[in-house]
């Protein structure tokens, strides 16, 4: 009985020690990965792999498949993690995993891309600079998450949104809460602006006519399918056109404060205010102040505004200087 139990645990061994199976040591064949030591061996696994809406959501050296991120670009095995191998198309797979298929997240316009990502240079990506419901644009409804406000189909926070003239500086309008310059003719706006009904506004893009930034020339990027002028700072985009997120656009946000040292007086709410008792008191520093509002001075319109955009105007007006018109 002793001579079966010996022959047995021989047979139990040889079966552990198999072809390729050494101590402290690690292998792959056409079945598995193993590791071995002086008890055996045991199976490796490929390791967990994030799931991935794109490329964008993998590490440095990792594409996006339907198997989630997989490293990818391997010449031999040893470029693999533990539990892979170099297998089609220099993917690091298991011996015997299926080959999954590539997911980059490549797109022509937002609408082909998942969740809240948008088409930037053919690839679906996060927004540089995500606002409201992700894409930043808000459809018939006017509806935004709570704190933006749709303007010209687009959400704005509200520390971009204007409501009176006064937020807008010198020589600048409150319409629809945007801060625009009057003019008489396209030739006075801004590049990218057009002049209508007596004020600049943002030329709509043209889309369809880029599906990546070659398509758009040098300098451009292929947003959504439209060009845009790229930039990384404002200065890039000259004089009344801003950065944002990445491409140039009218400047239409109001003049904001982040501290009194900025104002005449004081800085309430991101908005330069002139403190009072009365409403004499504001009628000296400016005839346009009228009231003295909680402790501010304040213009006729705003003591008495009705409409913070033009969605809170009736069919055929527009909200100026917080006044439907």
């Amino acid at each position: 009985m002793r001579t079966s139990h010996s022959f047995l645990f021989a047979l139990a061994l040889g079966a552990l020690f198999a072809t390729g199976c050494k101590n402290e040591s690690y292998y792959c064949d056409e079945d598995g990965c193993y590791y071995c030591d002086g008890l055996g061996c045991r199976d490796v696994d490929p390791p967990e792999r994030p799931s991935c809406r794109g490329d964008f959501d993998c590490s440095t050296g990792e594409i996006c498949t339907t198997d989630g991120c997989v490293a990818s670009g391997c010449e031999g095995d040893s470029d693999c993690p533990d539990g892979t191998v170099c297998r089609e198309d220099g993917l690091c797979l298991g011996p015997t995993e299926p080959v999954p298929t590539p997911t980059p997240g490549t797109c022509t316009r937002n609408s082909e891309c998942v969740d809240d990502l948008v088409c930037i240079d053919g690839v679906c990506t996060e927004e540089p600079d995500p606002c409201g419901n992700g894409s930043c644009t808000c459809d018939e409804t006017g509806v935004c998450d709570s704190g933006f406000f749709c303007i010209e189909g687009e959400c704005r926070a509200e520390e971009d949104v204007c409501r009176f003239n006064s937020e807008c500086g010198d020589g600048r309008t409150c319409l629809d809460g945007q801060c625009v310059t009057g003019c008489g003719a396209t030739s006075d706006c801004p590049a990218g602006a057009t002049c209508e009904a007596g004020f600049c506004v943002e030329e709509p893009p043209m889309t369809g006519e880029c599906t990546a930034n070659a398509d758009c020339g040098t300098g451009r990027v292929c947003i959504d399918s439209a060009c845009f002028d790229e930039c990384s700072t404002d200065s890039q985009c000259g004089a009344g056109r801003y950065c944002d997120a990445g491409r140039c656009r009218l400047d239409t946000l109001p003049d904001r404060c982040t501290s009194d040292t900025q104002c005449r007086f004081a800085c309430i709410d991101g908005v330069c205010r002139t403190p009072c008792d009365n409403e004499d008191e504001c009628a000296r520093v400016d005839v346009q102040f009228t009231f003295c509002l909680e402790g501010y001075c304040a213009t006729t319109n705003e003591a008495t505004s009705d409409c913070a955009t033009s969605a809170d105007c009736s069919a055929g007006r527009e909200c100026i200087d917080g006044i439907c018109r």
